[in-house]
Protein backbone atom coordinates (compact mmCIF):
# COMPACT_ATOMS: atom_id res chain seq x y z
CA UNK A 1 0.00 0.00 0.00
CA UNK A 2 2.74 2.48 0.64
CA UNK A 3 4.82 1.85 -2.20
CA UNK A 4 1.45 2.34 -4.32
CA UNK A 5 0.82 5.87 -2.50
CA UNK A 6 5.01 6.46 -3.30
CA UNK A 7 4.21 5.82 -6.63
CA UNK A 8 1.30 8.42 -7.21
CA UNK A 9 3.31 10.70 -5.20
CA UNK A 10 6.25 10.32 -7.74
CA UNK A 11 3.85 10.44 -10.60
CA UNK A 12 2.29 13.90 -9.51
CA UNK A 13 5.27 15.86 -8.63
CA UNK A 14 6.61 14.76 -12.14
CA UNK A 15 3.30 16.41 -14.05
CA UNK A 16 3.66 19.09 -12.00
CA UNK A 17 7.82 19.48 -12.72
CA UNK A 18 7.07 19.21 -16.29
CA UNK A 19 3.74 20.49 -16.84
CA UNK A 20 5.11 23.68 -18.79
CA UNK A 21 7.32 20.38 -21.15
CA UNK A 22 3.76 18.91 -21.74
CA UNK A 23 2.06 21.78 -22.99
CA UNK A 24 4.50 22.52 -25.38
CA UNK A 25 4.47 18.91 -26.94
CA UNK A 26 0.36 18.95 -26.74
CA UNK A 27 0.63 22.88 -28.29
CA UNK A 28 3.47 21.51 -31.24
CA UNK A 29 1.44 18.59 -32.07
CA UNK A 30 -2.18 20.64 -32.35
CA UNK A 31 0.16 22.72 -34.72
CA UNK A 32 1.62 20.54 -37.14
CA UNK A 33 -2.05 18.90 -37.04
CA UNK A 34 -3.76 21.74 -37.60
CA UNK A 35 -0.82 22.40 -40.66
CA UNK A 36 -1.05 18.64 -42.03
CA UNK A 37 -5.01 19.15 -42.29
CA UNK A 38 -4.57 22.90 -44.28
CA UNK A 39 -1.92 21.10 -46.48
CA UNK A 40 -4.52 18.66 -47.38
CA UNK A 41 -7.31 20.85 -47.72
CA UNK A 42 -5.22 23.29 -50.13
CA UNK A 43 -4.57 19.69 -52.15
CA UNK A 44 -7.97 18.55 -52.51
CA UNK A 45 -8.88 22.52 -52.83
CA UNK A 46 -5.86 22.50 -55.99
CA UNK A 47 -6.98 19.48 -57.32
CA UNK A 48 -10.74 19.79 -57.87
CA UNK A 49 -9.63 22.95 -59.53
CA UNK A 50 -7.64 21.45 -62.02
CA UNK A 51 -10.16 19.09 -62.59
CA UNK A 52 -12.76 21.59 -62.98
CA UNK A 53 -10.18 23.94 -65.53
CA UNK A 54 -9.60 20.73 -67.76
CA UNK A 55 -12.97 19.47 -67.74
CA UNK A 56 -13.90 23.39 -68.76
CA UNK A 57 -11.17 23.48 -71.24
CA UNK A 58 -12.38 20.16 -72.70
CA UNK A 59 -15.64 21.37 -73.07
CA UNK A 60 -14.96 24.60 -74.79
CA UNK A 61 -12.85 22.59 -77.43
CA UNK A 62 -15.95 20.49 -78.17
CA UNK A 63 -17.85 23.49 -78.47
CA UNK A 64 -15.33 25.01 -80.78
CA UNK A 65 -15.30 21.62 -83.09
CA UNK A 66 -18.90 22.30 -82.95
CA UNK A 67 -19.02 25.58 -84.25
CA UNK A 68 -16.30 24.88 -86.33
CA UNK A 69 -18.55 21.48 -87.84
CA UNK A 70 -21.84 23.61 -88.03
CA UNK A 71 -19.76 26.08 -90.65
CA UNK A 72 -18.02 23.27 -93.01
CA UNK A 73 -20.92 21.17 -93.56
CA UNK A 74 -23.23 23.88 -94.08
CA UNK A 75 -24.23 24.47 -98.11
CA UNK A 76 -21.98 27.46 -98.98
CA UNK A 77 -18.56 25.52 -97.71
CA UNK A 78 -19.90 22.41 -99.43
CA UNK A 79 -20.47 24.11 -102.79
CA UNK A 80 -16.86 25.47 -102.59
CA UNK A 81 -14.99 21.88 -102.59
CA UNK A 82 -17.56 20.52 -104.61
CA UNK A 83 -16.50 23.22 -107.12
CA UNK A 84 -12.77 22.83 -106.35
CA UNK A 85 -13.19 18.63 -107.35
CA UNK A 86 -14.78 19.38 -110.55
CA UNK A 87 -12.46 22.17 -111.25
CA UNK A 88 -9.52 19.88 -110.42
CA UNK A 89 -11.05 17.16 -112.75
CA UNK A 90 -11.98 19.40 -115.59
CA UNK A 91 -8.54 20.88 -115.27
CA UNK A 92 -10.49 24.06 -115.54
CA UNK A 93 -9.79 26.28 -112.24
CA UNK A 94 -11.24 29.91 -112.16
CA UNK A 95 -9.69 33.16 -112.73
CA UNK A 96 -9.22 35.65 -109.65
CA UNK A 97 -11.92 37.64 -109.09
CA UNK A 98 -14.70 34.84 -110.64
CA UNK A 99 -17.17 33.83 -108.13
CA UNK A 100 -15.84 30.28 -108.02
CA UNK A 101 -12.35 31.86 -107.19
CA UNK A 102 -14.10 33.29 -104.21
CA UNK A 103 -16.37 30.41 -103.38
CA UNK A 104 -13.39 28.04 -103.44
CA UNK A 105 -11.20 29.98 -101.62
CA UNK A 106 -14.06 30.62 -98.78
CA UNK A 107 -13.98 26.82 -98.37
CA UNK A 108 -10.26 25.91 -97.56
CA UNK A 109 -10.46 28.74 -95.52
CA UNK A 110 -12.25 27.52 -93.41
CA UNK A 111 -10.03 24.20 -93.86
CA UNK A 112 -7.10 26.44 -92.75
CA UNK A 113 -8.77 27.93 -89.25
CA UNK A 114 -9.93 24.22 -88.26
CA UNK A 115 -6.12 23.48 -89.33
CA UNK A 116 -4.92 26.49 -87.40
CA UNK A 117 -6.93 24.93 -84.49
CA UNK A 118 -5.62 22.03 -84.40
CA UNK A 119 -2.03 22.89 -84.29
CA UNK A 120 -3.03 25.40 -81.36
CA UNK A 121 -4.61 22.92 -79.20
CA UNK A 122 -7.97 25.00 -79.17
CA UNK A 123 -9.89 21.50 -80.53
CA UNK A 124 -9.14 18.50 -80.03
CA UNK A 125 -6.39 16.70 -83.42
CA UNK A 126 -8.14 13.06 -82.80
CA UNK A 127 -11.73 14.26 -82.57
CA UNK A 128 -11.07 16.14 -86.12
CA UNK A 129 -8.77 13.70 -87.84
CA UNK A 130 -11.49 11.14 -86.63
CA UNK A 131 -14.40 13.18 -88.07
CA UNK A 132 -13.05 14.65 -90.92
CA UNK A 133 -10.23 12.27 -92.43
CA UNK A 134 -11.70 11.02 -95.76
CA UNK A 135 -12.44 14.40 -96.83
CA UNK A 136 -9.23 15.85 -96.12
CA UNK A 137 -7.45 13.14 -97.92
CA UNK A 138 -9.91 13.49 -100.93
CA UNK A 139 -8.99 17.08 -101.12
CA UNK A 140 -5.57 17.55 -100.66
CA UNK A 141 -4.53 16.78 -104.59
CA UNK A 142 -6.96 19.44 -105.83
CA UNK A 143 -6.31 21.53 -103.03
CA UNK A 144 -2.22 21.43 -104.12
CA UNK A 145 -3.24 22.02 -107.74
CA UNK A 146 -5.35 25.07 -106.73
CA UNK A 147 -2.30 26.28 -104.99
CA UNK A 148 -0.59 26.19 -107.75
CA UNK A 149 -3.25 28.05 -109.76
CA UNK A 150 -3.25 30.38 -107.41
CA UNK A 151 0.25 31.28 -107.56
CA UNK A 152 0.58 31.52 -111.16
CA UNK A 153 -2.08 34.21 -110.68
CA UNK A 154 0.39 36.10 -108.44
CA UNK A 155 -1.41 35.16 -105.01
CA UNK A 156 1.04 33.89 -102.04
CA UNK A 157 -1.19 33.31 -99.74
CA UNK A 158 0.61 30.29 -97.99
CA UNK A 159 -2.32 28.77 -95.90
CA UNK A 160 0.13 26.97 -93.53
CA UNK A 161 -2.43 25.02 -91.46
CA UNK A 162 -4.12 23.97 -94.16
CA UNK A 163 -1.08 21.95 -95.31
CA UNK A 164 -0.25 20.80 -92.18
CA UNK A 165 -3.66 19.61 -91.62
CA UNK A 166 -3.96 18.00 -94.39
CA UNK A 167 -0.35 16.18 -93.70
CA UNK A 168 -1.50 14.70 -90.63
CA UNK A 169 -4.52 13.53 -92.50
CA UNK A 170 -2.76 11.34 -94.55
CA UNK A 171 -0.86 10.05 -91.61
CA UNK A 172 -3.75 9.54 -89.83
CA UNK A 173 -4.62 5.43 -89.09
CA UNK A 174 -8.05 5.65 -89.84
CA UNK A 175 -10.37 3.27 -87.53
CA UNK A 176 -13.78 3.59 -89.32
CA UNK A 177 -16.63 1.13 -89.15
CA UNK A 178 -16.27 -1.26 -91.66
CA UNK A 179 -19.13 -0.48 -94.46
CA UNK A 180 -20.81 -3.04 -95.39
CA UNK A 181 -21.59 -4.07 -99.36
CA UNK A 182 -24.49 -2.87 -100.51
CA UNK A 183 -27.39 -5.23 -100.90
CA UNK A 184 -28.26 -6.76 -104.29
CA UNK A 185 -31.87 -5.57 -105.47
CA UNK A 186 -33.60 -9.18 -106.86
CA UNK A 187 -35.07 -8.95 -110.02
CA UNK A 188 -38.81 -8.91 -110.66
CA UNK A 189 -38.67 -12.37 -111.70
CA UNK A 190 -36.53 -14.13 -108.92
CA UNK A 191 -37.83 -16.75 -107.00
CA UNK A 192 -36.17 -18.13 -103.64
CA UNK A 193 -34.65 -20.97 -105.94
CA UNK A 194 -30.92 -20.88 -106.24
CA UNK A 195 -29.88 -19.77 -109.87
CA UNK A 196 -28.92 -22.73 -111.03
CA UNK A 197 -32.33 -24.34 -110.41
CA UNK A 198 -35.25 -24.51 -112.44
CA UNK A 199 -38.67 -24.22 -111.32
CA UNK A 200 -39.13 -27.96 -112.09
CA UNK A 201 -36.11 -28.83 -109.85
CA UNK A 202 -33.43 -29.51 -112.65
CA UNK A 203 -30.34 -28.03 -113.11
CA UNK A 204 -30.09 -25.59 -115.42
CA UNK A 205 -27.96 -26.15 -118.46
Amino acid sequence: MLGSVLVVSETSRWWGENKDLLAFAMSFIALGLSVWSTRKTVKKSEATTRETLERTEAMARVATFQRLHEMLVDPKAARGRRLLFLAHTKDDFPALGEERWDEINYSLALYDTLGGYVLNGQVDEDFVLKAWHHPLVNITEPVRAFMAHREGNGVRQPWAYLHELLRRAALHQCRCPVVPPPVATPSPNATDLPQSVTRNGREAT
